[in-house]
C-alpha cells in the first residue's frame, strides 16, 4: 500500500494548482484528505492545445464538484502573450498561471499556493541548469517553500504517484505535448532520467537527499557572505582589499549583494580584474561599477547617450566618459596618428568639426587601407557588444566620417607637407580600461 505523507501548516487555507495530470489529482487527493487546513483549487487553461485544454479544464472542474472543493479557472492566450513579449511558450505559461494563481489566492485570501512538484522535477531541474550552466544555487534545485508557495510532494517520487494514482483508483489526464522532444525539459525526461535510472533505480531519491546536502552547503556560504559583506561595506562603497581578501565562493556572492542582483560569470570577473588593476571603471547593463583607490562604487541606469560635441578651438573638452585634447599647429607638427591620436589638414575640413556617436549609414575608408568599410559592419567584426556602440567617439565634419577612435583616421582630410593642421588626442578620462 502507498502511503504518502504531507507536512502541512495547521489551519492555513491552502489554494491547490491543478492541471489534471497524474501529479496534481494525486496532491488535490491528499490535501482533500487532510484534516485541518482549508482547500481550493485553481486551474489555468493555457488554450494551446485546442479542444484537448478545454477537455483539461472541464476535467477539472468536475474533479473538483463531484468533491465539494472550491473551484476558479483562468484562461489567456499564452501563445499570442510569448510573441508579444519575445518569451518561449514554456516560459510565457509559467508566467501567465503564476500570475493568475497569485491573483486568485490574493483575491479568496488563501495563505499559500500548493504546486505539484515532485522528486523527478527536481531532478530534471537539477540536470537542465546544469546543462545551461549554473551556480551551487543552481545545483539547489526547486525550493520546497518560497514565499506563498508551497511544493508538498517535492520529496515524493513521481513512481510514487503514479502507485498512489491506481491504489486509489484516480483517473487523471494526459498531456499530449509531454510526449514531445520539442522541450529541453521533455527531452531531459525522456533521455537522460531513464539512462541514469538505469545506473541507479533510486536516482531520483538520490538527487534529492544530494540537494539537501547542497542546500546545507549554500545556506553556510550565504550566512558567511551575509557576514563578510557587513564589514567590507561601508553603506556607500566596497573595500576593495576587503573583497580580494575572500575566498573566491565568497567574492561572487559579496558582489551579488553589492550590486543587488545576478551577475553573469564574466561580468563578477570582469569586476574583479577592475579591482587587480587599478583605478577605473566598467560598464555593465544599467549599471557602471567604478573604483577609486580601495573604493568600489556603483552608478544605477544606463550611461545617457553623449550629445554631439563641436570642435572650433584649441582646449580640453569632454564627451561622455572621454576627455578630449585638441591643439592647432599653423606650420605643420610631426603627430604620430594612432588608434587615438590624430591629426588634420585644417584647409581639407568640411564646415564644422564634430565628436558624435555613430549614425545610421556611416562609413570610413581607412588611409593605407582598401575599401570602405560601414562603421556597423566594423564594429560587429571587432566583437564589441551591443551596449557600447553607442558609446564609441566618432570624429567627423560635414562631409562624413574622420576618424572612429580605437580603429584609426580614415584618408580624407590627412595632412601633407607643412599645412596647418588639427590635431586631436581622445581618452578615457575614468582611467577605464581601453579596448
Amino acid at each position: 500500500m502507498s502511503t504518502i505523507k504531507l507536512t502541512l501548516p495547521r489551519g492555513a487555507h491552502i489554494l491547490c494548482a491543478v492541471s489534471g495530470g497524474a501529479d496534481s489529482v494525486c496532491l488535490l487527493h491528499l490535501l482533500h484528505h487532510t484534516p485541518g487546513i482549508t482547500l481550493s483549487a485553481a486551474h489555468y487553461n493555457h488554450c494551446l492545445r485546442g479542444a484537448e485544454s478545454d477537455g483539461d479544464e472541464d476535467f477539472v472542474r468536475q474533479l473538483c464538484k463531484d468533491r465539494g472543493i472550491p473551484f476558479y479557472c483562468g484562461s489567456g492566450d499564452v501563445a499570442a502573450y510569448a510573441k508579444a513579449a519575445g518569451l518561449s511558450i514554456e516560459t510565457a505559461a509559467r508566467e501567465k498561471r503564476y500570475a493568475f494563481l497569485f491573483d486568485t489566492a490574493e483575491k479568496i485570501g488563501a495563505d499559500y499556493i500548493a504546486t505539484a512538484h515532485n522528486a523527478n522535477d527536481n531532478a530534471e531541474t537539477l540536470l537542465l541548469r546544469l546543462a545551461r550552466g549554473t551556480t551551487l544555487r543552481g545545483l539547489c534545485g526547486i525550493p520546497e517553500r518560497r514565499d506563498r508557495l508551497i511544493r508538498p510532494l517535492l520529496g515524493v517520487t513521481r513512481q510514487e504517484i503514479e502507485a498512489y494514482l491506481s491504489e486509489n483508483a484516480l483517473p487523471h489526464r494526459e498531456d499530449s505535448s509531454n510526449a514531445l522532444d520539442d522541450a529541453a525539459r521533455n527531452r531531459i525526461r525522456h533521455h537522460a532520467l531513464p539512462a541514469l535510472q538505469s545506473v541507479n533505480p533510486g536516482y531520483a531519491r538520490a538527487v534529492s537527499r544530494c540537494i539537501e546536502d547542497l542546500t546545507q552547503d549554500e545556506d553556510y556560504l550565504e550566512t558567511e557572505a551575509d557576514a563578510a559583506y557587513g564589514r567590507s561595506f561601508d553603506g556607500e562603497a566596497l573595500s576593495v582589499s576587503g573583497l580580494l581578501s575572500l575566498h573566491p565562493a565568497l567574492q561572487a556572492r559579496v558582489l551579488r549583494r553589492f550590486t543587488g542582483g545576478n551577475l553573469l560569470r564574466q561580468h563578477r570577473e570582469d569586476i574583479l580584474h577592475l579591482c587587480k588593476s587599478g583605478n577605473g571603471e566598467i560598464r555593465l547593463p544599467a549599471l557602471r561599477v567604478c573604483r577609486s583607490y580601495d573604493r568600489l562604487t556603483l552608478i544605477r541606469g544606463e550611461a545617457p547617450l553623449p550629445e554631439d560635441l563641436c570642435i572650433a578651438a584649441e582646449g580640453e573638452y569632454f564627451w561622455g566618459e572621454y576627455r578630449v585634447s585638441v591643439f592647432f599647429s599653423q606650420k605643420g607638427r610631426e603627430i604620430q596618428d594612432s588608434f587615438n591620436t590624430f591629426s588634420f589638414s585644417s584647409g581639407r575640413i568640411c564646415g564644422t568639426l564634430f565628436l558624435t556617436r555613430r549614425r545610421e549609414g556611416d562609413t570610413i575608408r581607412f588611409a593605407h587601407r582598401a575599401g570602405t568599410r560601414k562603421l556597423h559592419r566594423l564594429f560587429i567584426d571587432a566583437r564589441l557588444p551591443a551596449r557600447e556602440r553607442d558609446f564609441v567617439p566618432v570624429l567627423r565634419d560635414e562631409a562624413g566620417v574622420l576618424a572612429v577612435f580605437g580603429f584609426g583616421r580614415g584618408d580624407r582630410a590627412v595632412p601633407e607637407g607643412d599645412e596647418p593642421t588639427i590635431n586631436i588626442t581622445i581618452e578615457k578620462y575614468s582611467g577605464g580600461t581601453d579596448r
